[in-house]
């Protein structure tokens, strides 16, 4: 199942809320918006991004994805060890495989599915918090 957020005027203006209190660093437009948490004062640390698309049910469903230059760099390296793969297994030393490329991308797989989770449930627990703080006094 994937996160949602409303697109709504109460919406945005928690995510807005949300960047001008300095949890997160990033940009909220009509279609899209992009989240990077940030991990200190002044530090927008980390390689993921939150990246919510609006869907046709008028919700941005969530999603979390590499910044810059580590989504090519990645795309990069999957193509690289696609390949080095392919070649090992026409040369008959399927055993490279398993230590040079399939014990890696299972690592990075799983910390990015696990990473995933959790940037995602912080931001919908900082929101839900802020939007109770906001609107639950009407």
């Amino acid at each position: 199942m994937t996160e949602t957020i409303s697109n709504n005027e109460k919406s945005l203006n928690i995510l807005n809320k949300l960047i001008l209190n300095g949890f997160y660093d990033g940009n909220i437009s009509a279609k899209k918006i992009e989240l990077n948490r940030k991990k200190g004062l002044f530090n927008s640390g980390g390689i993921h991004r939150i990246i919510g698309v609006l869907n046709n049910k008028n919700k941005f469903e969530l999603n979390l994805d590499f910044k810059f230059p580590m989504n090519i760099i990645l795309k990069v390296a999957i193509g690289i060890g696609i390949i080095f793969s392919i070649a090992t297994l026409v040369n008959g030393n399927w055993f490279l495989i398993i230590p040079f490329f399939n014990v890696p991308f299972l690592i990075i797989f799983i910390d990015f599915k696990l990473k995933k989770k959790k940037e995602i449930k912080i931001l919908t627990s900082k929101f839900l918090e802020l939007y109770k703080s906001e609107y639950e006094m009407e």
